[in-house]
């Protein structure tokens, strides 16, 4: 009996061994167009003890037999592609990996050079990176340039940044905010080289990892990281001419060696451009005949910058890593302006006419350093932090003539001298752990603390019977303090191999205190509260590389600087523009639903909720002609469209197309004088860039965008666009590169704005120095050893609103 027993116990143990052994690990293997054959899998214990290997198939299959239950670490490799490692836990059922993504690297011997092309880009769910060197942007000169021929980005010539068609997207640069907009965010790109930068990121929905501020996602501009071991020196010179010249040099600089890397990035840029404006303004709200003023400008520009910035990445063990950087960006510009407005008041004939001259000087500087430091203590856990300064200063100068002439009244002239300058610093600390439970979920939590002080006082000089006096009406000194606590949580979790999501919650308290001194008044205002910001997205994969998508985020968007204070900046006599202390913050729901096909295409149906938007808003001063420009928040905004984007087409083998479109309908209410007004327009953009591999190793690329009228606040935006055409070859083994081109071929990239609320009605248009014809020339210097890359922690900055 116990002899059957003994057998029967051996029995179920064979059985179940053998149960056991019949564990199967099973996936496929592709990069971003296709399946990969060939590819080794290794597979490893923990303890890196070898358990078994096997090769996909040829259409990228794979399947490993007899495994035991228990924790694997799989090795991917192939040549021409970086190797991939996958964690997983084997339990008792039969394993289905997601697909494996492989990326492909370069790889240099003596004397061949094998290279394998990378997809020029990868889309996910809310996200769209580019890689400048396979869609060939990389050596335009500058960033402002390169960019801008990427679809789904637009920067305006005022600096207003569009992302997928809509505004209100941040700028970054290598996870960090720049802090500027408007004009100061386009004289900083146009500062920095395009040859030190790797990739583009474009997020259209940021988790709660990200700072809540901002309409919608951001821009974020990476550095190049990886690179062959060696010396790498990159030279490079543009010039480009229209009606004014341009020119911009820029050096980028990198030894890496075993654990480190030491990088150094220098450009400058110098200039002229003009700006020729008209406009009209009626004034709707006179007790006499209607009233009119017509104005012409012609604004001239003299501006250059230095941009420098210098940093190391060091791996001090396999677990410890930390990096340091310092950077600054100078910034001067002249600006001389002859305008001449006439008045016109209930006839055709003039009743005065005012003529002004301005000479404005200007001067920025912004400074910063950063440190981080990774601490990986498994693979399952890893540590980062950051701390970051920055510094900016700014000082303006101001001269004004202005001389009235007005029927039967003898000419009068006035003259106006103002000086303005202050400085802002800020200080970021932040530190974020991350905890990856299983392959199947994952965990992160955060904290961070921003603070921010600014200080500005503006003086304004009149003379007046030819005694200089202070013109206290104009003169004022602001002083803003803030502080933001933000604690975050982020959790993923993947559901079955098809099916996942993503959920987080961020919390923000925000404490502000802002003191003002104007000649009537000295006042001081504080504020203090906290906002809970949820994301949540999930995503679903169908078979032959379908994917479908939900997402949604809450946002903030707390008032620019600028934007608050109350400085008057003065055009002429009847034009004027100021800040507003009185501004709240804005909250913005966010709602995409996506369809991504093979990682190249995507139709998504997007949604928007602005509550307080924050634009600007014309008004008239009470008992005077002048037009103050101020922002000011409306009652609410909603939009609603559908998005495309169209990648890696090619209608023949030596034509390939990327396209990005949006059709979007916008609405704005607001109050004024006890009325409701509301401003809506439904809006077309469609950005396409086509590259054309021609014979003789020669390139051609055509690129071109077109903007729809679209609402924005008070104001209507006419539809504007421009094409660009540009001819690159690469001599001396791709050491010399040359780039031709026109952009705005056609001169079509014209502003054109229309307003109308309770008091005025506008039109503006400008005219800038848009078409120009360029020359790059770039040499690359390389010493280098066989590839090998180095990691580097991507931290976050906060998303501030400094507009200098």
């Amino acid at each position: 009996m116990k002899v059957k027993k003994a057998g029967l116990y051996l029995l179920i143990f064979i059985l179940s061994a053998g149960l056991q052994a019949q564990i199967k690990i099973s996936g496929k293997v592709i990069d971003s167009f296709k399946s990969l054959s060939g590819v080794n899998l290794a597979v490893l214990k923990q303890d890196s003890a070898y358990v078994a290997s096997t090769v996909s198939d040829s259409v990228g299959n794979y399947t490993i037999k007899n495994i035991s239950a228990g924790s694997y670490r799989i090795f991917f490799s192939s040549v021409g592609y970086h190797k991939k490692e996958v964690s997983i836990r084997v339990d008792s059922e039969n394993v289905q990996l997601d697909d494996v993504i492989m990326e492909m690297e370069s790889i240099e011997m003596e004397a061949v050079s094998v290279t394998a092309k990378r997809a020029a880009f990868k889309i996910e769910p809310g996200k769209t990176t580019v890689d400048l060197a396979a869609l060939s942007l990389g050596s335009d000169g500058s960033v402002l340039n390169t960019i801008g021929k990427i679809p789904g980005i637009l920067i305006m010539n005022d600096g207003t940044v569009l992302l997928n068609g809509q505004p209100g997207a941040n700028v970054m640069i290598d996870g960090k905010l720049t802090h500027l907009t408007g004009e100061n965010l386009v004289n900083l790109l146009r500062s920095m080289p395009s040859s030190a930068v790797d990739k583009i990121e474009m997020v259209s929905h940021a988790s709660s990892e990200y700072d809540a501020a901002g309409t919608g996602g951001f821009i974020n501009i990476k550095r190049k990281r990886k690179s062959a071991e060696g010396m790498h020196l990159n030279v490079l010179s543009n010039v480009e001419a229209g009606r004014r010249f341009r020119e911009n040099q820029n050096l980028s600089f990198q030894i890496q060696k075993d654990k480190y890397t030491l990088y150094t990035n220098y450009s400058f840029y110098s200039g002229q451009d003009f700006i020729w404006i008209n406009s009209s303004r009626e004034y709707l709200k006179k007790s006499s005949d209607d009233a009119r003023l017509d104005m012409r400008a012609d604004r001239t520009f003299s501006s250059n910058s230095h941009y420098f910035k210098t940093g190391l990445d060091y791996e001090l063990s396999e677990k410890l890593g930390i990096s340091a950087d310092v950077y600054s960006n100078w910034f001067r510009k002249n600006k001389n302006e002859t305008a001449l407005s006439e008045f016109f008041q209930g006839s055709s004939s003039k009743d005065f006419s005012l003529r002004t001259e301005n000479d404005h000087y200007s001067h920025h500087r912004k400074s910063g350093a950063g440190i981080g430091l990774f601490y990986k203590f498994s693979t399952k856990l890893k540590w980062e932090n950051e701390f970051n300064i920055l510094a900016f200063e700014q000082k303006e100068k101001l001269d004004q003539k202005s001389m009235m002439d007005k029927f039967p009244h003898p000419s009068s002239e006035d003259v106006l001298k103002g000086k303005m300058g202050g400085n802002i610093q800020i200080a970021n600390l932040q530190s974020s752990i991350g905890y990856k439970m299983s392959d199947k979920f994952t965990f992160e939590s955060g904290i961070k603390s921003s603070s921010v002080r600014i200080d500005n006082i503006a003086l304004y000089n009149s003379l007046q019977s030819g005694v200089w006096l202070e013109d206290k009406k104009l003169s004022s000194s602001f002083l803003y303090k803030e502080h933001v606590l933000g604690v975050y949580l982020q959790s993923g979790q993947k559901w079955s191999p098809h099916f996942s999501t993503e959920m987080g919650i961020r919390l923000e308290l925000t404490d502000t205190e802002a003191r003002y001194a104007l000649a009537s008044r000295d006042s001081v205002l504080i504020g203090s509260y906290g906002q809970l910001f949820p994301t949540f997205s999930a995503s679903y994969s169908f078979q032959q590389g379908h994917r479908v998508s939900l997402q949604y985020g809450r946002r903030i968007v707390r008032p620019n600087y600028r934007d608050l204070n109350p400085f008057t900046e003065v055009n002429d006599r009847y034009l004027q523009e100021r800040g507003n202390t009185s501004l709240n913050a804005e909250l913005v729901h966010n709602l995409e639903a996506s369809w991504l096909v093979k990682s190249k295409y995507m139709f998504s149906m997007f949604y928007t909720i602005r509550k307080n938007p924050i634009t600007k808003s014309y008004l008239t001063e009470p008992d005077s002609d002048a037009t103050i420009v101020m922002p000011l928040n409306l009652k609410d905004s909603y939009a609603l469209g559908l998005r495309v984007s169209l990648n890696s087409i090619k209608p023949i083998n030596w034509w390939t197309l990327h396209l990005n479109g949006s059709m979007s309908y916008k609405e704005f209410y607001w109050l004024e004088a006890g009325s409701f007004y509301s401003n809506n327009l439904l809006s077309p953009t469609i950005q396409i860039n086509n590259q054309f591999i021609l014979p003789h190793d020669w390139a051609l690329e055509a690129t071109g965008y077109y903007s729809g009228t679209m609402a924005e606040g008070q104001a209507r935006i006419g539809s504007l666009g421009s094409v660009s055409v540009g001819a690159r070859k690469s001599f001396f083994e791709n050491k010399l590169g040359l780039y031709l081109y026109i952009n705005d071929v056609f001169l079509t990239n014209l502003q054109n704005i229309t307003l109308r609320n309770s008091v005025i009605a506008g039109a503006y248009q400008e005219r800038r120095d848009t078409r120009m014809a360029g020359i790059t020339l770039s040499w690359k210097f390389n010493s280098q050893n066989p590839s090998k890359a180095i990691r580097k922690t991507e931290n976050t900055e906060e998303s501030k609103r400094i507009n200098l």
